[in-house]
């Protein structure tokens, strides 16, 4: 199911189609009911994307998951996840939804008691859901007004504020969120005193990075203890939040909100490090940086004739500053675009000669080559001067903002490729794919009605026919590739061992996609079995169950096999099915397999009743037919819902690979190591992760010529990985293994959520279907290894991934120095990041020991308390108190 569209961590209604009640968890019990429409909180609930298509269905009002239990139960009860809480998300030609339980298999409905329940396998009315908008929306997530940022501390909540509203920040800058439990006889003190107090560096911090990042304090004491760990997954308090993901918008009320990350609190402690941290936090993607052929005359001015109106800020260093980047990130969506040239770029001094630009850095806002603003230089010191001279040119080109955010929004439905993925994302999927070469009147013409009908109706014919699209006045080069516009067919065939494999490119180019239809459902090859006479029939039979795969049989009355059961067989790759078509079966040959006489088409499938492991193939069956009353027409969505459900009890995996030889880690040399472990290039990124793969990705600081030394810290980090990469293949897990320097290719390293001060880590990544997953912590094997089966097992989820750089060149040893130069392009003194951290281990193993002591202390004063008066439990209960207030 694509979950594109879902409205993932908002609050919505799921609506029984049969009973029109929501689902809800009402007052005074735990127990899931459908009781009434009003939409209100206590009907909200909120679905949390836990990885591929699972879900689990968490209340508003409680923040309860939804949980089934053995005897069909749904009850919301667990605030942590388990495989009880999850779901499988499906739907049907209708749209309808259907939340398929991972703990039962059963499915979700709404019965005549007004009870959820999951008790049976069916997908019919009683098990139809839809999502509806709440009529009211969640009463705690107000947004926040931001105050003058001169102040110390921008105070976000003061008691009467939660942390659901703290998430509601809107500014488009970093965030960074002091979250504080203050006791009751602190409470007199405002939490700016108490911030300044305990964190001395916050007020001048707060004044270096004004404009850049917003600082704010909370206080959570006043709220219940669940809302600390339920919000931001803190372990304890004092804790640092960071708001540095750009807004997301309630797809229902329009209102933004962020996603947070936590931080380590010692960063206050390190008002430079933190100061670093902060700016590299600072988003990068709204800022176009100029290179290569991007870099020229020519090209330039295709960018500007593109853009109402641009921003262009020249410079010395390599990389747009972090305050120009703030700009930027504040000014998205407003009609203005950003850009960046250095110097150092080739053709640079042709753009900077072109523009009349003197003296350097230069910022100005461009309506065309001729038609140009500059921003003087004595003036580009503050970030409020910048501001200043930028707003205008938004307000003014704001107008046409409307028109571009629809074309967005239509893209959410057709999928337009770049030059980039066509290859990844067409040429090496497993579907034979339709796409529409478009020039610009035909682009603009285009609708989304007339794309979801195709969309439809191939899915529901053929299901392994995808549709999308290539504009040919933004990838020329991909356009003249394949003939400039037109429709064109990327069919699928088969290699002699009957393996897909991607096809030429049909040598027909159709005029419209409705032309191309029927062409592409006629390329999908065919595995199906065409059986003639009853003999070959139990001929094939035998055969299929004597290599352990199920047998499916249709029926039917047609001179051709259908597309859709074509189909069928590449639909299920983990599983070992085999089809048979008997055209105009005689009546005699029905009756053996319970088929009726007059039924023209009927689908079968054959289940054993009892396995045999030495006699596969002589042991009993059963039949299990498709029910068209109940499961509808026979279209590739009922079919493909029909096959899961006999596979889901009657699974036939596929023959397992012999267990790869046991590897000896203390043999691994330099050259088995670098095959495990490859070193991930520009040149190498399609073959080491690209397609369906699984990377994982170990992200370093060090120059690769460093891995000579074997004392160097990248050859212990490198040797880590090494050691995780050949434990994992020898668990047969599916990684593909590599590292990359992280300082080199920092754009790519940030869209992981990478900085600097987060190396060495490695990060889970899948390009067929964007996702990634970031490890936290110390990197050792143990850590490492935790984290990647983490990832396969679901309880640490993958979350949605944006563009994803291209990889630039190598990095020479004086470059990644670079890497470190702040915004005035001083290198900051900070100490190392392993010292830190070494301080940071120390203090926590200090306080571990102190804690022993304590609990020692405090068991044997319990000793002498049961011989003694009650006095003594005053005493102690004085001494926990103050050990809390130390703790701010």
């Amino acid at each position: 199911m694509d979950l594109t569209d879902i409205p993932f961590d908002v609050p919505i209604i799921l609506q029984s189609l049969r009973k029109h009640k929501n689902l809800q968890n009402p007052v005074g019990t735990k127990m899931a009911r459908c009781l009434a429409d009003n939409r209100d909180v206590y009907e909200q609930v909120v679905l949390r994307h836990i990885t591929d298509d699972k879900v689990a269905i968490q209340s508003a009002r409680n923040d309860r998951f939804l949980q089934v239990r053995t005897n069909g139960d749904c009850v919301f009860d667990s605030t942590r996840l388990d495989d009880r809480d999850l779901f499988t998300m499906e739907t049907d030609v209708a749209c309808s939804i259907y939340f398929v339980s991972c703990f039962t298999g059963n499915v979700l409905q709404c019965n005549d008691d007004h009870s959820a329940r999951c008790e049976n396998q069916n997908r019919l009315d009683w098990e139809a859901w839809s999502i509806v908008e709440p009529r009211t929306t969640d009463a705690t997530r107000g947004s926040i007004s931001s105050r003058d940022r001169q102040q110390l501390i921008l105070a976000l909540a003061q008691g009467d504020k939660s942390p659901d509203e703290v998430e509601q920040i809107v500014a488009r800058l970093v965030h960074a969120l002091l979250v504080l439990g203050v006791e009751q006889q602190a409470q007199d003190r405002s939490l700016e005193e108490l911030a300044a107090a305990a964190f001395p560096a916050l007020p001048e911090l707060e004044k270096e990075l004004d404009g850049l990042v917003t600082f704010g304090v909370v206080d959570v004491a006043p709220h219940h203890q669940d809302a600390i760990g339920n919000k931001w997954q803190l372990a304890k308090l004092p804790a640092l939040v960071l708001y540095a993901a750009p807004p997301k918008e309630n797809p229902y009320t329009g209102k933004l909100y962020r996603d947070a990350e936590t931080a380590d609190v010692r960063l206050l402690e390190n008002p430079r490090k933190l100061k670093r941290v902060l700016k590299q936090a600072i988003p990068a993607e709204f800022v176009t940086e100029l290179r290569g052929a991007d870099a020229t005359v020519k090209s330039f001015e295709k960018l500007v004739a593109a853009e109402e109106a641009l921003a262009l800020l020249v410079s010395k260093h390599k990389h747009a500053t972090p305050m120009y980047r703030a700009l930027a990130t504040e000014f998205s969506g407003q009609g203005l675009s950003f850009a960046f040239l250095s110097r150092e770029e080739e053709g640079a001094e042709d753009i900077i000669a072109a523009l009349g630009v003197e003296e350097l850095p230069a910022v100005m806002v461009l309506k065309s080559m001729t038609e140009r603003v500059l921003l003087q230089p004595e003036h580009t010191k503050t970030y409020r001067e910048l501001k200043g001279f930028v707003e205008p040119f938004a307000a003014h080109a704001g107008g046409d903002s409307g028109m571009k955010g629809d074309k967005k929004g239509r893209s959410k439905y057709i999928r337009f490729f770049t030059g980039k993925d066509f290859d990844d994302l067409v040429m090496k999927s497993d579907v034979v794919w339709i796409i529409e070469f478009m020039n610009a009147e035909r682009e603009q013409a285009l609708t989304e009605e007339e794309w979801k009908k195709t969309l439809a109706e191939l899915h529901r014919k053929a299901g392994v026919v995808a549709l999308g699209a290539v504009s040919c006045e933004k990838e020329a080069e991909l356009c003249e590739r394949y003939g400039g516009p037109g429709v064109r067919i990327f069919p699928l065939g088969l290699t002699g061992e009957k393996a897909l494999k991607r096809d030429d490119v049909l040598p027909d180019t159709f005029a419209a996609i409705d032309e191309a239809k029927e062409a592409a459902i006629a390329s999908i090859p065919d595995l199906t079995v065409r059986i003639e006479s009853s003999a070959e029939l139990n001929g094939f039979i035998a055969n299929t169950r004597g290599e352990r795969a199920l047998p499916i049989l249709l029926f039917t009355s047609k001179k051709t096999t259908p597309p859709m059961m074509k189909g069928l067989l590449f639909s299920v790759p983990s599983q070992k099915i085999k089809l048979a078509v008997i055209h105009d079966a005689d009546e005699d040959v029905k009756k053996q397999f319970m088929v009726k006489s007059s039924a023209s088409t009927s689908l079968i499938c054959l289940v054993p009743t009892k396995v045999d492991a030495e006699e596969p193939a002589s042991a009993p069956f059963g039949v299990v037919a498709f029910q068209k009353k109940t499961m509808g027409p026979y279209t590739y969505p009922n079919i493909m819902q029909f096959i899961l459900q006999v596979l889901a009890q009657y699974p036939h995996p596929r023959d397992a690979k012999p267990e790869d030889a046991a590897i000896d880690l203390s043999s691994l040399d330099a050259s088995s190591g670098s095959a495990l472990v490859p070193y991930l290039t520009k040149q190498n990124m399609d073959n080491l992760c690209g397609s369906n793969k699984i990377c994982a990705i170990g992200f370093f600081e060090d120059h690769v010529d460093t891995l000579t030394d074997p004392n160097s810290r990248l050859t212990k980090w490198w040797n880590t990985l090494v050691h995780v990469a050949a434990q994992s293949k020898q668990h047969r897990e599916p990684f593909h293994f590599m590292w990359i320097n992280g300082k080199c290719q920092k754009q790519f390293a940030e869209a992981f959520g990478i900085g600097l001060f987060q190396m060495p880590t490695v990060a889970v990544y899948s390009p067929s279907k964007q996702r990634y997953a970031t490890n936290v912590g110390l990197f050792d094997e143990e850590n490492a290894s935790v984290f990647l089966k983490s990832v396969l097992s679901g309880s640490i989820a993958t979350a949605p991934i944006g563009d994803v750089p291209e990889l630039g060149e190598e990095c020479s040893i004086e470059d990644i120095q670079e890497v470190l130069l702040g915004a005035d392009g001083a290198v900051e003194d900070d100490e190392d990041l392993d010292d830190m951290l070494s301080e940071i281990l120390s203090d926590e193993k200090q306080q571990r020991d102190e804690m022993e002591k304590e609990l020692k202390a405090e068991q044997k004063q319990s000793k002498k308390g049961k011989k003694k008066h009650k006095p003594k439990k005053k005493k102690k209960k004085a001494k926990k108190k103050k050990a809390a207030r130390d703790e701010l």
